[in-house]
């Protein structure tokens, strides 16, 4: 028996090589381990020269079976959208913050809607979609600056834009341009200034002091709960994370009150948000709307309302947001756009 054969029985599950592979695997072995010069008194081989030349076969045909077997695919490992929100929150909190003394942010608000207007004494209905520019700043004195400035109003389908060309594209309003006496306005949220909800209106000391951790921003939040003055408790609870992740609150608070509003009732993480107006990405959904977040940032992108077949009607985007040392100025003519908290 030689030493293949050796291999041969020692390894029976072992897939035969081929003629090339044994010729190669031969000549690296006898190249690999000369055989010593024989003695004249005696000739006879050493014991050991044929078990050196057995283990350095095997190691050679293992090592070609090992190449010639194809490895197992890797399975990619599942992430749920709760564990995408979990890892955009942690992202969020570790983001640091621009340093200022004013906190400004800037959201379009886009709607879709019927609207009318009147065409050689016919009135015609088309689907319009109106823009506007809401800002909302606060100041290190306890200024409050909040106006509201149409944008534009334009046809959204098809139909609807063919009509209106026809018609010879006649003004829409609201819109730039179409009130010259007020041009912009004071926005709802300046008399809301920094209230979370009903009952819960902190200093700007006291939201950037709020916890950086899920429960214990429940608990500190629940704190100023009513109930003789407010709605239910979840309800409510809700409604103040949901004030808080739009707001000058840190990072830290309001990475905790995404994971606080996962686990409230009537919401759920949903992932690969379709925008229609392109806020796309991951989102807290509840009974008519998101609130979308940014999965690879953490930051977030704005709200979208949803019709009860789940179509995107309305949106809130935000266009700019942070701390900066720039004192927001009103449009002119614009009346009940500052005020103090």
């Amino acid at each position: 028996m030689n030493e293949f054969q050796v291999i041969d029985s020692l390894m029976p599950d072992t897939p035969t090589p081929s003629a090339g592979q044994l010729a190669a695997a031969r000549a690296r072995v006898f190249a690999a381990a000369p055989i010593p010069p024989a003695s004249r008194a005696r000739v006879r081989r050493r014991p050991w020269t044929g078990m050196a030349l057995v283990a350095a076969a095997v190691a050679l045909v293992v090592g070609a079976v090992t190449v010639l077997v194809p490895r197992p695919a890797v399975q990619p490992v599942a992430v749920t959208p709760m564990q995408k929100l979990e890892a955009a929150a942690a992202k969020l909190a570790a983001t640091p913050e621009a340093k200022g003394r004013f906190w400004r942010r800037d959201i379009e608000d886009v709607m879709r809607t019927k609207d009318e207007y009147n065409y050689k004494a016919e009135v015609r209905a088309i689907q319009v979609e109106t823009r506007a520019m809401e800002v909302l700043a606060f100041g290190p004195n306890r200024e409050v600056y909040g106006w509201r400035e149409p944008m534009s109003s334009k046809p959204y389908t098809a139909e609807s834009l063919k009509t209106w060309r026809r018609d010879g594209s006649p003004k829409l309003c609201p819109a730039r341009g179409c009130d010259k006496n007020m041009p912009a306005y004071g926005s709802v949220y300046l008399d809301q200034g920094l209230e979370l909800a009903d009952g819960l209106k902190p200093t700007m000391t006291e939201l950037r002091d709020l916890p950086k951790e899920p429960a214990a921003l429940r608990a500190r939040l629940l704190s100023s709960y009513d109930p003789q003055g407010a709605d239910e408790r979840e309800p409510w609870l809700a409604g103040a994370a949901r004030q808080l992740i739009n707001s000058p609150a840190t990072p830290g608070t309001r990475a905790a009150a995404y994971l606080l509003l996962a686990k409230a009732p009537g919401f759920k993480v949903v992932d690969e948000v379709p925008g229609t107006f392109g806020l796309n990405g991951l989102a807290l959904q509840y009974q008519g709307g998101q609130l979308v977040i940014d999965s690879r940032s953490g930051q977030f992108l704005g709200t979208q309302g949803l019709s009860p077949e789940g179509v995107a009607w309305d949106a809130r985007i935000i266009r700019k947001v942070g701390w900066s040392d720039v004192r927001p100025v009103a449009p002119p003519k614009c009346r009940g756009c500052t005020g103090r908290l």
